[in-house]
């Protein structure tokens, strides 16, 4: 199981050579789907930073295949206070319990940011971008919609997609 997730933001060339210093390590460079967004590279290996400038995130939950491959999506949530915060939690405890069943599925994560700020990342990789466009529009996702945008429940929100970077 993975326990930590570091990741940083940059150029694929500057993230590409950590991949060449450092092959010891679980390390993932993913390349945007939209031109407005840095690569991102994610240390996997719970092995203390070596990035720097990282952010570091403990997984709370964790169900899948671990085959990071795929399609990849980050949706970051920012809550401003623990009380919405656990509202939130307990909606996405009962959205994981029916994860098995979400076609094309790969690895579901919420994340959780090693920061005073209380911010979460669901952060899951699907086989194809079509499987997690159709979950997001099923009803499985309903009870989780309402935080997928800055407002009543959530203070800040912004997401992100991710395929393999090639090297």
């Amino acid at each position: 199981m993975i326990h930590k997730i570091i990741a940083t933001f940059g150029s694929q060339s500057v993230l590409a050579q950590y991949l060449d210093r450092e092959p010891q390590r679980r390390l993932l460079l993913l390349k945007p789907a939209e031109a407005t967004e840095a690569f991102q590279l994610l240390d996997l290996s719970d092995q203390p930073a070596f990035f720097n400038n990282p952010l570091r995130y403990d997984t709370r939950y964790h169900t899948g295949i671990d085959d990071l491959t795929g399609f990849f999506n980050f949706s970051y949530l920012t809550f401003a206070t623990t009380e919405a915060a656990k509202v939130f939690l307990a909606q996405f405890d009962q959205l994981c319990k029916q994860a098995e069943n979400f076609i094309g599925l790969n690895d579901l994560f919420l994340l959780r940011l090693d920061a005073a700020k209380i911010e979460y990342v669901i952060f899951s990789v699907w086989q194809r971008d079509a499987d997690y466009f159709n979950w997001r529009n099923s009803t499985d996702f309903k009870q989780i919609k309402p935080y997928m945008g800055a407002g009543h429940y959530v203070q800040q929100f912004h997401q992100a997609n991710y395929v393999l970077a090639q090297r």
